[in-house]
C-alpha cells in the first residue's frame, strides 16, 4: 500500500481535469454521511442510484415529496409524488429516462440550497 507522500506525489503529476475526475470518483465512493440524510418528515434517507443524470434520491411518504439531487449538485423536491411513481423511479432500467418521461415538468418543484 503506498504512502501518504507517494500518493500525493502521484496526484500532483495528474492534470487539473484527471485530479477533477479522480476527486469526483472518489466522493462518489463514499458512504453517505450529510446530515440531509435524516429527515424528520420521516423521509427515507437519500439512495444513491446509477445514473448519467442522477447522484441520489430519497422519498417522503408522509408528504409525497420526491427530493432528486442531480448529477450537477443541484438539488430539487418534487411535491405531490405518489409512492407508486417513485417505486417507478427506482425500478426504472434508466433513472434519467424515467425521470424526464415522469417526473420533470410532471409535479410542481422546488430547487433546494446545497
Amino acid at each position: 500500500m503506498a504512502n501518504y507522500g507517494e500518493v500525493k506525489k502521484l496526484a500532483l503529476a495528474l492534470s487539473d481535469r484527471e485530479r477533477a475526475t479522480l476527486a469526483a470518483k472518489l466522493v462518489d465512493s463514499l458512504p453517505e454521511i450529510n446530515s440531509d440524510d435524516d429527515d424528520e418528515s420521516g423521509a427515507d434517507r437519500f439512495k444513491k442510484v446509477s445514473s448519467s443524470m442522477l447522484r441520489r434520491v430519497r422519498y417522503d411518504p408522509r408528504n409525497r415529496f420526491l427530493d432528486v439531487v442531480f448529477r450537477t449538485g443541484e438539488k430539487y423536491r418534487y411535491k405531490d409524488v405518489p409512492p407508486d411513481e417513485y417505486d417507478g423511479l427506482m425500478d426504472a432500467e434508466s433513472h434519467g429516462k424515467y425521470m424526464q418521461r415522469r417526473i420533470i415538468d410532471h409535479y410542481d418543484v422546488v430547487r433546494l440550497e446545497n
